[in-house]
């Protein structure tokens, strides 16, 4: 299943949908809703990464300043194929475009692999990849 990057400014209807259904396990910070956090992150100068196939978005991320990467989520029902890995590398793909001269994530022992294979190099906590 071929994802799409895309960049979300302002969701409409169907894509609030989708992204509650890929946040809806994902421990979001205590907010009134997922439209008021989609708020939140982008008053911090965050920007909404999204991965879309058939119509539908299934993954979603936030990248800040520097490139840093930050809640990658993938919708349930599509985890395990891949989703997250074709998000990540839609977005390698475009870093130039996008004036990045690096992507940044967190450590965590859930993504490391992950992280590891797309060729990000462990730094202390963090995960770097150079375009």
């Amino acid at each position: 299943m071929p994802v799409q990057l895309e960049i979300i400014n302002q969701p409409d209807p169907a894509d609030l949908a989708d992204l509650e259904k890929i946040y809806a396990d994902y421990p979001l910070p205590p907010v009134a809703s997922l439209a008021d956090w989609l708020f939140d992150q982008r008053e911090a100068g965050n920007t909404l990464i999204a991965g879309r196939f058939n119509g539908h978005l299934l993954a979603a991320l936030w990248l800040g300043r520097g490139g840093r990467m930050a809640h990658l989520c993938v919708r349930a029902s599509t985890r395990r194929r891949g989703t997250a890995r074709q998000l990540v590398q839609r977005l390698q793909q475009q870093a130039k475009q996008m004036h990045l001269a690096q992507l940044e994530a967190a450590d965590s022992a859930l993504l490391s692999p992950l992280w590891r294979e797309l060729g990000f190099q462990q730094s202390g906590s963090t995960w770097i990849w150079q375009s």
